[in-house]
């Protein structure tokens, strides 16, 4: 063999290694992706599940999800006592779902409005107060000093602020009767934003 055919015949070997490379890298990557995937959804299908029990055949082939007039995703966190609390547990009255942090300014200087908020009105509106990421003796040593009220969630996991996006907080849904979401609040809430938001979800009916 002439020595350019040899040369040709290298050539054309190492053509052959590098495509193939990159084809086996390419599906490789392709198959991290789809495991990527799959796996996110398995953490949203199983650690929140919708529970489906007290729900109508309506409210089940509805969609759910973060927009105005979704319903809210479902969803059960223990609460400073060690009991299950689940959102479906308050279908029929109107409930403000805020993620706070003890560490957060803004959260803790809006915490006194938002009690008075629930005492005034809690046999229609629930405030319900989702701590993210603290340890339960943290976050019940900090609302038994402040001495609130409403009930305190715990999503030490965070993973319930990510399904609802709290990446800013305080972060508030604030949810119909039905458990529609109707209006979203990123940042601190007063009191009379309180009362004027419950006057327009209730004019709504």
């Amino acid at each position: 063999m002439s020595n350019n055919n040899l040369k040709f015949g290298i050539l054309t070997l190492i053509i052959i290694v590098v495509i193939s490379g990159v084809i086996f890298y390419n599906n490789n990557k392709q198959g991290d992706d789809k495991l990527i995937i799959k796996e996110d959804k398995f953490i949203k299908e199983d650690q929140f599940k919708q529970k489906d029990n007290n729900l109508s055949k309506q409210e089940k082939e509805s969609n759910y999800g973060l927009g105005i007039g979704n319903y809210a995703p479902e969803f059960s966190l223990d609460d400073l006592t060690g009991e299950e609390v689940s959102l479906s547990d308050f279908r029929g009255k109107y409930i403000m779902l805020n993620f706070w942090a003890s560490w957060c300014p803004p959260c803790r200087k809006e915490m006194p409005d938002l009690d008075q908020f629930y005492q005034e009105n809690k046999d229609q509106f629930v405030v319900l107060g989702v701590n993210i990421g603290e340890d339960k003796k943290t976050v019940k040593k900090f609302i038994n000093d402040r001495g609130y009220n409403y009930p305190v969630l715990l999503d030490q996991s965070r993973q319930l602020s990510f399904v609802y996006r709290a990446s800013v907080i305080p972060t508030s849904y604030f949810i119909d009767q039905e458990g529609k979401i109707q209006y979203i609040k990123r940042g601190l809430v007063s009191k009379s934003e309180l009362d004027q938001i419950k006057k327009n979800l209730m004019n709504r009916e």
